[in-house]
């Protein structure tokens, strides 16, 4: 079984700041989770990182685990998101795992 963390940072890739809330971030990546799959654990996390041309960049980011579910759900559960949000891309870890429902 495979788990997926998506990095889903909230600044906008064209304004290159937050447009929209933290708060309806995580909505709006919660209904695209659950439109595509049977559920999702969210955590709030500050992402950090560099542009191509070198300007630094802390943001806040979505960081979304998903389980028992196939590669092409979380392709479109991606493209939602990206949309949604305005992103150019979303890091995907992808995970072997050992995971069961007791």
């Amino acid at each position: 079984m495979k788990k997926y963390t998506l990095y889903c940072g909230l600044n906008d890739k064209d304004t290159r700041r937050q447009e929209i809330s933290t708060l309806e971030a995580a909505k709006m990546v919660r209904n695209a989770c659950l439109s595509y799959a049977d559920g999702a654990t969210i955590f709030e996390a500050d992402g950090i990182y560099k542009h191509d041309d070198g300007e630094l960049v802390a943001e806040k980011t979505l960081r979304v685990e998903l389980m028992m579910v196939e590669q092409s759900v979380v392709r479109r559960i991606v493209d939602t998101i990206k949309a949604a949000l305005n992103q150019e891309s979303v890091a995907v870890q992808e995970q072997e795992i050992v995971s069961a429902l007791w």
